[in-house]
């Protein structure tokens, strides 16, 4: 009796640590599949986030790249302006200055004008406004120079508004027209700009 009791006793121990090993195994087993499923998972996040970050770099290389380009073509562009207005300045604004200085120069632009608005049949008479340190020589030059008729038909007034320059005001007329260093000088550089800015810089591709 004693023996079956103990057969019987080491069978239920056998069968409950056999039973309790395969819990164990599958517990182990399911934890396994579990820790490879959250590494996986995680490899998989973390793919992503290199991912991720690798795009954002692209896009910020990217948008750095055009900041710099364009950066780069506005100080170019900024750099040949300086270059011609200066080119300029030389070329164009300093003697178109000094010869509005000259009294000679300035009459022979009054002679033109008036002479072509005559040419076309234009009776009216001329108002000439123009600096008043000026105005004696070039009254002298224009009655000596220009014929008596045409002569006749200019009147000259001081002005200390014209600057370098004079107005001309067709008598009787409501328009004027205004001929300074200023106005002579900004036609010749919008004249001359294009031509300037391939000599200088070649013809743009």
């Amino acid at each position: 009796m004693q023996d079956k009791l103990q057969e019987i006793t080491e069978k239920i121990y056998r069968e409950g640590v056999s039973k309790g090993n395969e819990e164990a195994e599958k517990i182990i087993a399911e934890a396994r599949s579990e820790s490879v499923k959250m590494t996986e998972k995680a490899e998989e996040d973390a793919r992503q986030i290199i991912a991720g970050a690798e795009r954002k770099a692209g896009e910020i290389i990217k948008n750095a790249e055009s900041e710099i380009k364009l950066s780069f073509r506005l100080a170019m562009n900024s750099l040949k302006q300086e270059i011609e207005n200066r080119i300029a300045l030389k070329i164009i604004d300093e003697p178109v200055s000094e010869a509005f200085e000259d009294d000679r120069f300035l009459a022979g632009l009054i002679e033109i004008i008036t002479g072509k608005w005559a040419q076309q049949g234009d009776d009216a008479g001329f108002e000439i406004h123009l600096p008043e340190e000026q105005m004696p020589d070039i009254e002298k030059y224009l009655r000596e120079k220009i014929h008596k008729t045409l002569s006749d038909k200019i009147m000259l007034y001081p002005d200390k508004t014209t600057g370098k320059g004079f107005e001309i005001h067709p008598s009787g007329r409501e328009y004027k027209i205004s001929v300074s260093d200023d106005s002579m000088a900004y036609f010749l550089r919008e004249f001359i700009r294009p031509r300037l800015a391939e000599l200088l810089f070649g013809k743009e591709k």
